[in-house]
């Protein structure tokens, strides 16, 4: 059976890229697959474009995915989403953020940006996908009482199409969020793991 996952992670600077990065990998290390990760920072201040490859499975020889191979894109910004489009194939599974910050270099002066939705609709018909998922973090996450947790309730809509154990994500989630919000992270978590049942 293939078990080889590439998952491309992306977002930008202060949304927890880097971070989420660290808890798949660690949960896919935890389970004794092979794990290779390379981050990329598009700019190094708050607010710049980060991504992140990440592929695991029982031999990996390079963390870089090619365009068209990522089998999961894990997107914290919409128009991110459409920076990195070009790694998802027929397949993929795209789960992202249904709103995006802003394109660095543009203002509401310089350019029109296009509604989330009509971005939205014209990746899935552009495209032919199936499987792509906005969802709208922020508002969750404020429903759930913590912004912060955004970024751990995607997670747990993209472990669904994992081949790792609920139960190995929350262990190593518990070991890498502040001891205080450990039980809102896992909340955050286990409703986005639920989600899309």
């Amino acid at each position: 059976m293939e078990t080889n996952q590439s998952i491309l992670i992306c977002g930008i600077g202060g949304q927890g890229v880097v971070l989420s990065g660290k808890i798949i990998s660690l949960s896919a290390f935890y389970e004794n697959y092979d794990v290779k990760t390379s981050e990329v920072h598009g700019m190094s201040q708050r607010g710049g474009s980060v991504s992140t490859h990440l592929r695991y499975g029982e031999k990996i020889f390079t963390p870089l995915i090619s365009m068209h191979s990522a089998d999961i894109i894990l997107s914290f910004d919409l128009y991110e989403t459409i920076r990195y489009i070009g790694y998802a194939k027929k397949e993929t599974k795209i789960i992202t953020a249904s709103e995006g910050k802003y394109i660095r270099g543009s203002s509401s002066n310089q350019i029109k940006l296009p509604s989330p939705k009509s971005i939205i609709d014209k990746i899935k018909i552009d495209l032919n996908l199936k499987n792509l998922f906005a969802i709208d973090i922020e508002k969750i996450a404020l429903e759930l009482g913590n912004i912060k947790v955004a970024n751990t309730i995607l997670i747990g809509v993209s472990s669904q199409f994992t081949y790792i154990k609920e139960h190995t994500w929350l262990s190593i989630l518990k070991e890498n969020v502040p001891a205080k919000t450990t039980d809102i992270n896992e909340k955050a978590f286990l409703l986005g793991r639920k989600m899309l049942n």
